[in-house]
């Protein structure tokens, strides 16, 4: 198998505390293709940055989330990730809720996803709009965050 040959999209600051739920990264994307999204230790100016940020004030974590924590905090943005984990979707708006069903809510074909650290994710033909990264928590919890994180976004045919 081959390695795919990536191309840097954007280098983007993810806040913990977005205006609204979502960080707006890139303007459009369309598939097919894979998007690879690394956090990184380097901002746009190439100045070092953390790798860790908080979802509360006593809690702080990796993009890779808290697996375990005494909150029970839900629904989540994204049930199917841990508490203060790195997400993404594809398709809606820096306000809206994900939806789990391609045909649900107003934007069809939102495609919500967990990120982490690293993640790669394979866009099929029909998947378009931003790409928007958050904090996974409550809505109602946002108020609590606090930090960045620096994420590259590369793409490449599939």
């Amino acid at each position: 198998m081959t390695n795919p040959s990536w191309k840097d999209l954007a280098r983007k600051k993810v806040e913990a505390k977005p205006d609204g739920l979502w960080n707006m990264v890139v303007p459009y994307v369309s598939g097919p293709r894979l998007l690879r999204l690394t956090v990184v230790e380097l901002d746009d100016q190439q100045a070092v940055v953390g790798k860790t940020w908080r979802p509360t004030a006593n809690d702080q974590c990796s993009a890779n989330g808290i697996l375990k924590t005494a909150q029970s905090k839900s629904p989540f943005l994204l049930d199917t990730a841990p508490f203060g984990a790195l997400i993404g979707k594809i398709g809606g708006s820096t306000a809206d809720l994900p939806d789990t069903s391609p045909t649900a809510g107003p934007y069809p074909g939102k495609k919500p996803f967990a990120c982490g650290e690293y993640a790669v994710v394979a866009l099929a033909s029909t998947d378009s709009g931003p790409l928007f990264l958050s904090m996974n928590d409550g809505p109602e919890f946002f108020a609590d965050h606090a930090g960045e994180l620096w994420v590259l976004i590369e793409e490449a045919p599939v």
